[in-house]
């Protein structure tokens, strides 16, 4: 407690004993006796009885309640109550932990909450989304580990070791023009009554998102293409017969791996002297006769489909590579579908072949660490 408040109880302690022992005197009676004391208050005759007078009219030496919202966030225990609430908690949003604190007797809004967590120097981080498990396919994972271990080897330096032949390819999901848009944020003000205008009110959006889906692959080579992921999209298009939308089929996949990825895969490890090993995603339409005859005619090798399991995401790298990307253009905003593909390119660019050599060396690791964790999801630092 600070000298001024102690002083001002004494005061107001001292104003009320006085009252009791004289029941009869007012605040200027009281104010001749403080003043005639041998320590009298520093204060003007007119102030003394004003403060004697509201002593005795609230008759409590308390400090009267201030108005307003209480100031908390200088508060240690409030602090510790927003780390506590905060700190490595899931669902634990700005909003949610407000309405918990309300809840529980503790007044504050959500603008207090969120100048106290930076005040606490904490940082909100995006969750990752990361595949279901169910425990059959755990028991899966941890089979098909053992078998890719097995079969391609677990050390560099054995005479099994096939890592560095591998291919690991995979589409790279839809990239947006666009970036996500919150439509809390699209809300417009206006006074009650107040006509809005129609250019403001309305908020045009695409029902189906423009962007590009993008084909690539990963070895111990660097990346396939090495320049640039190829433009799934586009080629799509191209493809007759010429419709506005178009889905892959497993005839046009065969067509694309002949005609694209092949003969991309085949530039770059046409100077290594080792023959490539080719390995896709495990999608139905992959699976397909015309498909399969088409990957066993141009490679000597591939990943067979009943090992590399299709819950093994976490395992195969091509998917950091992807989610890299993402990661590091999320929230742009693209003119046209080219800015987009250069970008992508730039970014793609960045993944150094001696980066890619450590990535595919880290494989076997993975299933490693799937087979100790019994099935579960393993979690990789893009």
């Amino acid at each position: 407690m600070s000298n001024i408040s102690f002083d001002k109880k004494e005061f107001r302690s001292l104003v009320l004993n006085l009252k009791k022992l004289n029941p009869s005197s007012g605040a200027p009676q009281l104010a001749n006796f403080l003043q005639q004391s041998e320590n009298p208050p520093s204060l003007q005759r007119r102030q003394l009885v004003t403060k004697i007078r509201r002593t005795l009219t609230r008759n409590t030496i308390e400090d009267k309640k201030r108005s307003g919202h209480p100031a908390t966030t200088s508060t240690s225990s409030f602090q510790q109550k927003i780390k506590t609430s905060l700190r490595l908690k899931k669902g634990a949003s700005i909003r949610n932990v407000t309405s918990n604190l309300n809840r529980n007797g503790i007044k504050c809004f959500e603008r207090t909450v969120h100048r106290t967590a930076r005040q606490l120097n904490l940082k909100w981080f995006k969750t990752r989304k990361s595949q279901k498990l169910t425990e059959d396919n755990k028991t899966r994972r941890v089979i098909c580990a053992k078998q890719l271990r097995m079969k391609f080897g677990v050390e560099k330096k054995a005479h099994k070791w096939k890592w560095n032949r591998l291919v690991n390819t995979d589409f790279s999901g839809k990239f947006t023009l666009l970036p996500f848009q919150n439509k809390r944020n699209d809300d417009i003000w206006a006074e009650e009554g107040e006509v809005v205008p129609p250019v403001l009110i309305n908020a045009p959006t695409d029902k189906f998102k423009k962007g590009i889906i993008f084909w690539g692959g990963i070895s111990s080579h660097g990346l396939i293409p090495a320049r640039a992921p190829i433009n799934f999209t586009e080629w799509l298009h191209q493809q007759p017969p010429q419709k506005k939308r178009k889905y892959l089929t497993g005839d046009l996949y065969a067509k694309f791996v002949t005609e694209k990825a092949a003969p991309a895969i085949k530039r770059v490890f046409r100077s290594t002297g080792v023959i490539p090993i080719f390995r896709d995603d495990q999608d139905s339409k992959h699976r397909t006769a015309i498909v399969m005859d088409t990957i066993n005619s141009l490679f000597g090798e591939r990943v067979d489909p009943e090992i590399g399991d299709s819950k093994l995401a976490d395992v195969w790298v091509i998917e950091n590579v992807w989610g890299a990307i993402k990661e590091r253009l999320r929230g742009q905003q693209f003119n046209d579908a080219s800015e987009l593909e250069n970008q992508v390119a730039q970014q793609w660019r960045i993944f150094t072949v001696e980066k890619c050599r450590q990535r595919m060396e880290e494989i076997p690791d993975r299933l490693k660490r799937v087979i100790d964790q019994d099935g579960k999801q393993i979690h990789n630092h893009s």
